[in-house]
């Protein structure tokens, strides 16, 4: 089964306030005693529902009878509610004494919902206050709502009365409703109910779409015979002038011209079937106001007026109800009419007679069932007036029959454009209003040619659309854009008679206006076929040539879509050499526009001789014509593309062609139209992608994969400017060329290079390493200095870096550093020549007559033999180079120093040497280490003596403590810091022999 549940917060509120204030001479005290038993007697039938309401029950029948109503309950019971009856009229009294002016307060509700009361004269309103608080005009929702036993909750307190609950049951098409009862059980009662009554679609309010809805009617009509020649045709007052008046317009006198309103209301539900109903516009006494609906009209969707910003039904259910008058002495009798004798609230300009009905509502009527909306609509009745207008001088000049071709019939001239469709109305001014005229300012308007000897030739090419059966209005005049009608229409004059019949029947045919037609540089040009360019240099061996250039020809007559050819096609090529100006070729690409680089542009005649203007406004390479006399030359465009500052469409990003625009102006002030020619085009690089793919051939066994790992050179004086044989921590490089085959060959010239050097340049790119510069390139190459930064620095910063530098290898086409291409991104890391090294046996032979063991070993507890570390160990660079860490160099020999790429100013000093032999293990005990060794006579360690050797290290066993049980080998840590404060460490070992 299927339910549909509908929550109903109130079932019903129905409220009736009813004021009633005056002054009589009479006693009426029998009449109104007689008044409130009635009003007594119903109060008590209201107070016996309500407690019905309370307790529970529900209606069961509605009964009429000759006195009102009898309500019959669930349980029986019954109400009755009786109609007054008119009482009998009292003998007049006799006149008191005049009272005092008295005042009708004024209940109004303020900008924030609160009610408010204008108490005197004048005076302003005053929020109502209750308990000291201002009064909500309507129910919030923390005002009003339902606790969780059902009950109706106001400003949180819980009342005595229940909400039932209402399902409806779509089956069998009854209404269930529970109601709580006072013992708390629940009671569930069946209604059965006509579907299309309830929950669906029949009409249940009418609204008002605000407090107060004010509309306007306006109505107009034809003067009476009786009110004169002159109220019709003021210019020819005269039977026959009024004839031709109500003949053009198709009017009789006194005739009804318009007489409309639109009601916008608010129809609950948005989709109520209205079918059936009868609506009303009626007053507060019941009665139907003057203006009404036409029969068996019923309200449309939407509303065009104050309200339709909002959707139409069945969304929201805005509605229009149109009523009218059926005649002039109808809308007269409407607008006659007040409601009251003084001023209203909210309407305070109000006066009596000026057609404005208030308290008026509108009332739908289907089978004896009545749904009457609030006394909420408000219906300002106005006579309309003549329409006076003139012509709009901001947009009309003053005929000259001595400067004018053909002088016109009237003193004023407008200009419309050839093959432009143009509303003659829009020259004119209404003077009431001060804005344009329109054809709604008329009951019906129309434009004729005025025939004249001197434009029956060209009269055939001006058309007037037919009239627009709903305005009446026949003013709009159009052209075609043929080449005919442009050679015989162009600045012809020709004179047009407007004829105006306005809202209450005045006619005028003596403002009419000649327009001067006129051919327009405004066509919208085809663009001519798409070109392509491919930069390159001018060729030397043609001088009569030069390659640059590309000549677009505006003269083609074989090429439909040439300048001149789609100027010849509407005939306005002569036009364009005698009327354009401010010629310019508009050179720009992107949003916002930017000049597209490296192009320039000249005018050539036939002859292709550039053609010079005294009154160019443009630049060098970019003129702008002016002279009609040098516009009148220009056959063709020749651009220039100069290599070395032009880009390529792909290259700027652009996904579609460069364009040309041949971009010009009327030299007439009336004509600001601006037409445009597209020349569009690309520009290419050459294809040179063998030459491209020979630059980034590498040299082998250098990289791995894109990674290049370097340890920087030693600079080699002639090759780099100021370098010397030291290198040093500010001076350690790598010329990424080094790793290519054919990017730079030292040997050889400049110009014998494969490329030139300035159309080649690494780049760093990628994410900076942390803690590192952000480029680690500088000038290499002295010939480009500073333009090809190749150099990688080696410096501690870029030593070691958590990720490797990314470098891009760029080509730059003719050397334009804004036309590149992207050969490659390679990965640079740079490490340390010493760090990367190994400490390792000494293997050269020992001096004849060696005395000492062959290994590095020492005696426990031998305190006279002293060994020299340099015999036994030595320490190498990456590449196998002896660092002479020791004062040793690969032939044995003493050397006076260590290697430059070793911190030499801390050799041996003392706790921050730059070579050490730390002995830091667990049997540090038994081996004794000091730096220098102080060398030995012949025969104590060899043959010969032994040179003193302070960059060495003797390495001897201590003072014997105690014994040892075995053979100990004992671990030294060599450390060797480098330049950059990058360390090189390895292990040696020292075997302490038990004795």
């Amino acid at each position: 089964m299927k339910r549909k549940f509908t929550f109903f917060g109130i079932c019903v509120l129905i409220c009736t306030l009813m004021i009633s204030l005056g002054s009589c001479q009479k006693d009426y005290s029998e009449d109104i005693a007689d008044l409130q038993a009635q009003i007594t007697a119903n109060q008590n039938a209201i107070t016996a529902l309500n407690s019905a309401i309370a307790s529970g029950k529900l209606i069961k029948t509605v009964a009429t009878t000759s006195t009102g109503y009898t309500i019959t309950f669930s349980d029986n019971t019954t109400i009755s509610l009786n109609h007054g009856t008119n009482g009998t009229n009292g003998t007049p009294g006799a006149t008191g004494p005049a009272g005092a002016t008295g005042f009708t307060p004024i209940i109004g509700i303020d900008a924030d919902g609160y009610w408010t009361v204008v108490t005197t004269q004048g005076g302003t309103p005053a929020r109502i206050l209750v308990g000291g608080q201002p009064v909500y005009a309507k129910f919030t929702t923390d005002q009003f709502g339902a606790n969780a036993q059902g009950f109706i909750t106001i400003n949180g307190v819980a009342t005595s009365v229940y909400v039932p609950i209402i399902a409806y049951n779509d089956v069998t098409k009854k209404l269930q409703i529970t109601i709580k009862n006072t013992d708390g059980t629940f009671t569930t009662y069946n209604v059965a109910v006509d579907e299309d009554t309830f929950l669906k679609s029949d009409l249940v309010s009418v609204v008002s779409p605000i407090g107060t809805t004010k509309i306007k009617f306006n109505y107009g009509y034809v003067p009476a015979a009786t009110d004169g020649f002159a109220a019709i045709n003021p210019t020819t007052a005269t039977l026959a002038g009024v004839n031709t008046a109500l003949g053009f317009a198709g009017v009789a006198y006194d005739q009804l011209l318009r007489a409309e309103g639109k009601l916008p209301l608010i129809i609950n539900p948005a989709q109520a079937i209205l079918t059936g109903y009868t609506f009303d516009v009626i007053k507060r006494d019941g009665t139907k106001y003057a203006l009404q609906p036409e029969a068996g009209v019923l309200p449309e969707s939407g509303f065009s007026g104050a309200f339709h910003q909002f959707a139409a039904a069945p969304s929201n259910g805005l509605y229009t109800l149109t009523i009218k008058a059926a005649t002039k002495t109808i809308a007269n009798t409407a607008r006659l009419a007040a409601n009251y004798p003084a001023a209203v609230a909210g309407y305070p300009v109000f006066v009596n007679g000026t057609g404005e009905s208030f308290e008026l509502a509108v009332r739908a009527t289907k089978s004896g069932r009545e749904v009457i909306s609030g006394y909420q609509y408000a219906v300002q009745v106005n006579q309309d007036v003549n329409t006076a207008y003139t012509w709009d001088p901001a947009k009309v000049v003053a005929v000259n029959p001595a400067v004018d071709p053909l002088p016109a019939a009237y003193p004023w001239k407008a200009y419309v454009a050839i093959g432009a469709s143009k509303d003659l109305l829009d020259f004119y001014l209404n003077t009431g209003t001060g804005v344009m005229l329109k054809s709604t300012d008329f009951y019906k308007t129309a434009v004729s040619i005025e025939a004249t000897p001197g434009n029956s030739d060209v009269e055939g090419f001006v058309t007037i659309a037919p009239e627009n059966t709903t305005t009446r209005s026949r003013t709009t005049v159009s052209t075609s854009n043929t080449a005919v009608t442009v050679t015989n229409l162009n600045d012809r004059v020709i004179p047009f008679k407007l004829q105006t019949f306005d809202w209450r029947g005045q006619y005028f045919e003596t403002k009419g206006i000649s327009v001067v037609f006129y051919s327009a540089l405004n066509n919208t040009l085809t663009a001519n076929p798409q070109f392509n360019y491919v930069l390159r240099t001018d060729d030397a061996t043609t001088p009569a040539v030069d390659e640059r250039q590309v000549t677009v020809l505006l003269a083609e007559p074989s090429n439909a879509t040439a300048f001149f050819s789609q100027l010849d096609a509407v005939g306005k090529t002569e036009l364009w050499r005698t009327q354009a100006t401010n010629v310019e070729v508009q050179l720009t690409y992107k949003t916002p526009a930017v000049a597209i680089p490296g192009v320039t542009y000249e005018y050539l005649d036939a002859n292709n001789n550039v053609i010079v203007d005294a009154g160019d406004v443009g630049v060098a390479g970019k003129p702008i014509f002016t002279t009609a006399a040098e516009i009148q030359k220009i056959r063709k465009i020749r651009f220039t593309f100069d290599e070395t500052t032009a880009l390529p469409n792909s290259l700027a990003g652009m996904p579609a062609n460069y364009n040309a625009v041949l971009k010009f102006t009327d030299r007439r002030a009336y004509a600001t139209a601006t037409t445009t020619y597209s020349m569009p085009f690309t520009i290419a690089n050459p294809n040179i992608s063998a030459t491209l793919n020979q630059l980034i051939e590498k040299k082998p066994n250098l990289f791995d994969g894109d990674l290049l790992t370097v340890y920087g050179t030693y600079p080699v004086p002639g090759v780099y400017a100021g370098a010397t044989a030291q290198t040093d921590a500010t001076n350690a490089y790598y010329d990424l060329w080094n790793a290519y085959k054919y990017l730079y060959d030292p040997a050889l010239a400049p110009a014998a290079q494969l490329v030139p050097l300035t159309n080649w340049q690494f780049v760093k790119s990628g994410t900076t390493p942390t803690g590192a510069p952000a480029n680690p390139l500088l000038a290499g190459i002295p010939v480009l200095n500073p333009f090809n930064t190749d150099r990688f620095q080696v410096l501690p910063a870029t030593m070691y870096t958590n990720i490797p530098y990314d470098i891009t290898l760029k080509y730059y086409y003719f050397g334009n550093v804004a036309n590149f291409v992207n050969l490659e991104t390679i990965k640079v890391q740079a490490k340390s020549e010493v760090r990367e090294g190994r400490v390792l046996a000494n293997a050269a032979a020992k001096p004849a007559g060696w005395a000492l063991p062959t290994t590095l070993e020492v005696v426990n507890g031998d305190l006279v033999r002293e060994l020299p570390l340099s015999y036994y160990f030595k320490a190498e660079d990456y590449l196998g180079f002896n660092l002479k860490a020791f004062g040793r160099d690969a032939a044995n020999a003493i050397a006076a120093a260590v290697d430059t790429r070793i911190d030499i100013a801390n050799v041996s000093a003392p706790g921050i040497a730059s070579v050490k032999v730390l002995n830091t293990s667990a049997n540090a005990h038994l081996v004794a280490v000091t730096a220098g060794h102080a060398g030995a006579a012949a025969g104590v360690i060899a043959t010969a003596a032994i040179p003193a050797n302070p960059l060495d290290f003797t390495i001897k066993a201590t003072n014997a403590v105690a014994t040892i049980q075995t053979d100990v080998v004992v671990p030294l840590t060599v450390e060797i810091t480098d330049i950059f404060g990058k360390k090189l460490t390895g292990t040696i070992n020292v075997t302490v022999k038990k004795p």
